[in-house]
């Protein structure tokens, strides 16, 4: 018999967010336990399995703690019991009594008369029970010989889609991916079946194993603009894909996500499994790892550039070399540190969960004395962003930083790559993922994680696109210095801006208005387009198309603080007197699942939460000259008359760093192409950054890295 004892687990499989009832048997070891003694159960920070409650069977997260033992056993669940990343548990805590050698504590979750417990909403190879023991009451946990573990796989098939380039060569074949999902986004792994792909009047056959399919002979023999269909052959399941332009000599774009973190840090699963699921799951082109430094052990960060040197296949698929540089904010702050080749050092911000001993002086804190290692380097880039922590821009650095990160699965982070420009920095534009479920290039929401209910992951995680002439680690690494690149919340949304014959991401000098030609192909209708000149509107597509009078939108975004529980939740109703509501769709790119509800012809009910995000809701009215509308939240509440909208959107601040009610009317029959040329006549002179963002109907959204323009009359 072993010190700590043993525990098992009576299920080996269950598929992502399912429910059901099984128990985790504890066996105490040969010290036993004594009264005041504990156990813990621990899960990761970025589970979001249901959270656990002791008291009522029929509700969610229920779970019961008995024994065989002559003690009494108290359980509660502790979101910040034990240490990053295993800090929610069980605490099962022994009173009145010991626990002898031998004796059992019987945790069981759900109960057959309730609803089950839901297991987490993501798949996971290896989803560890940590269980662990403090014998003596001392406060000093040690884990049992081997924790129980279960395999979490995809759930059943629910959608059907295709994934493929932006761009084909006429008549050159390419790559099609047909993949399968469930309910929540995830591969449906234990889906095997026949689909049907029509490209351009051409059908291609293909057969689904473990849920996703590749097609390497499709090709376009016309140009123009076209959406891939798939289907099953049974027909139960059809779907699309993502927008091909074929032309005789098109561009060289190319979707990345080079940011999110594994099992050897705070996220799950492994760097194997990670880089795979890029490449051919989410059939990314370019993709990296970025695990905290304080928690990379030199054994991980070993292992990780043999990983990114195996997995790096110029013209397939390119792996960057990088990590996380995680120091505080106040010492800098999340900054991606990419290299561009293989086998470099690692400059950590520290090594607070590896021991703290830095034997060969490489750790650089603050960010600062990492700027100096890194000065004069060109293979050396640092991307800041939003995460838990933000960077902080007073560290601004502008030759190694020549973009940043303006949306990962934390939320949108406009607000961010507005205080670059405000601070008078001119940095390019990417996103991300920053997963944690090794799902990158394809990170959908989750529900609550282990947290206390403060941190998840509200929005799917984004995509950066880059134009560069070949996919190779210094065409896509020379592409993003030069700013020719563009961010995405997590769609292959084609974005083209030119000035003459400068580009997206391009420092040029003009002594002519400009004219900005915009063109824009989103994977659904866009529902709106802004020229942004600096940080005011320029152009707004809205102001030049018929607007739909029979419907009104009312609008919700932005975070309430920089800092780690910077979500806002909404909360709140919208009223209507001398009018009525006939209906109302929602619309957001967070997590799935209806938020809003029409209660009645005068009342509308709504919930969710933005992490810089817009989430809303179109309304069909029956209205009159003296309709008035109420919206009441917990962040804010105000009136207007619905005629006031013929005037243009209302707009009202609610606090926090930017959030924002808006209000107003669609645009008639919005389509999924835009094209424009817009001449800038009240340009001032001096330098100005052109940037674009465009807002699809269903909430996704692109935004382009700018243009500076000096200009001068």
């Amino acid at each position: 018999m072993n010190k700590t004892g043993t525990a098992k687990i009576n299920i080996r499989r269950i598929k992502a967010g399912e429910r059901g009832v099984f128990t985790i048997v504890y066996e105490t070891g040969s010290y036993g336990i004594d009264d005041s003694g504990e156990i813990i159960i621990a899960r990761r920070d970025v589970c979001d399995s249901d959270i656990p409650q002791f008291d009522s069977p029929a509700k969610p997260g229920f779970i019961s703690v008995t024994t065989d033992a002559e003690a009494t056993l108290s359980a509660a669940y502790l979101p910040s019991r034990h240490v990053r990343p295993w800090k929610a548990c069980i605490s099962i805590r022994v009173s009145d009594g010991s626990l002898y050698p031998g004796d059992r504590v019987y945790v069981k979750f759900g109960d057959e008369n309730g609803p089950g417990y839901r297991i987490q909403t993501f798949p996971e190879e290896r989803h560890i029970f940590k269980v662990m023991v403090d014998c003596m009451g001392s406060g000093d946990f040690y884990e049992v010989e081997k924790s129980p573990e279960i395999r979490i796989a995809g759930g059943e098939i629910a959608s059907i889609e295709a994934c493929g380039p932006s761009y084909a060569r006429q008549f050159e074949p390419f790559g099609l991916l047909v993949r399968a999902l469930d309910v929540r986004g995830n591969i449906a792994d234990g889906y095997y079946g026949e689909a049907e792909i029509l490209l351009s009047g051409i059908t291609h056959k293909v057969s689904l194993t473990r849920g996703t399919a590749l097609a390497m002979d499709v090709s376009i023999n016309t140009e123009g603009v076209f959406t891939p269909i798939v289907k099953t052959i049974d027909g139960a399941f059809s779907g699309s894909g993502n927008p091909v332009v074929c032309a005789s000599d098109p561009p060289s774009l190319f979707w990345g996500d080079m940011h999110g973190q594994t099992g050897e840090t705070v996220g799950t699963g492994t760097p194997e499994l990670y880089f795979s699921f890029a490449r051919d799951k989410a059939f990314l082109d370019f993709s990296g790892w970025q695990g905290n430094d304080f928690q990379v052990t030199d054994e991980t960060w070993a292992k990780i550039c043999s990983l990114t040197r195996e997995y790096n296949e110029p013209g397939r698929f390119v792996c960057f070399l990088g990590y996380e540089w995680s120091g505080t904010t106040p010492a800098g702050g999340d900054h991606n540190i990419y290299f561009l080749n293989d086998n470099q050092e690692i400059y950590r911000s520290s090594r607070w969960q590896t021991g703290m001993v830095d034997a060969n002086n490489s750790d650089r804190n603050p960010i600062d004395r990492l700027w100096d290692e890194f000065e004069g380097r060109t293979d050396a880039m640092a991307v800041p962003h939003v995460g838990g922590r933000h960077a902080n821009l007073a560290y601004y650095n502008p030759a190694l930083s020549p973009v940043l990160e303006i949306h990962s699965h934390h939320g949108s982070f406009e607000w961010f790559f507005r205080e670059a420009l405000a601070r008078g920095h001119k940095p390019g534009i990417i996103a991300a993922s920053d997963d944690h479920s090794c799902r990158p290039g394809l990170s959908f929401p989750t529900e609550v994680t282990s947290r206390g209910g403060f941190v998840s992951f509200d929005v799917k995680g984004g995509y950066t696109a880059v134009f560069a002439p070949e996919l190779t680690r210094e065409s896509i690494w020379n592409a993003i210095k030069a700013r020719h690149c563009y961010g995405t919340s997590g769609e292959r949304i084609i974005a083209l801006v030119h000035c003459g014959e400068n580009m997206m991401g391009d420092e040029f000098a003009t002594s002519a208005p400009p004219v900005i030609e915009v063109s824009i192909i989103g994977t659904a209708p866009i529902r709106e387009l802004f020229v942004m000149r600096n940080l005011t509107e320029a152009f707004s597509l809205n102001d030049h198309r018929p607007r739909n009078f029979e419907k009104i939108f009312i609008e919700w975004s932005g975070v309430r603080v920089r800092s780690r529980a910077k979500k806002a939740l909404w909360d709140g109703t919208v009223s209507v007197v001398h009018g009525s509501i006939t209906g109302v769709a929602e619309y957001h790119n967070g997590r799935r699942g209806k938020r809003t509800e029409l209660v009645s012809g005068s009342l509308v009910k709504f919930n969710s939460a933005t992490s810089g995000d817009t989430d809303g809701f179109e309304l069909d009215m029956i209205k009159t000259s003296e309709t008035v509308l109420k919206f009441k939240s917990n962040h804010t509440e105000f009136s207007f008359m619905a005629r006031e909208l013929e005037d243009g959107d209302i707009i009202r601040d609610a606090g926090g760093v930017n959030l924002t009610v808006r209000a107003g009317h669609p645009p008639q029959n919005p389509q999924k192409s835009v094209d424009l040329r817009f001449i800038d006549t009240t340009i001032e002179p001096g330098l100005n950054a052109y940037w674009v963002k465009a807002v699809q109907v269903d909430g996704h959204t692109v935004w382009t890295s700018p243009m500076y323009m000096h200009y001068e009359e």
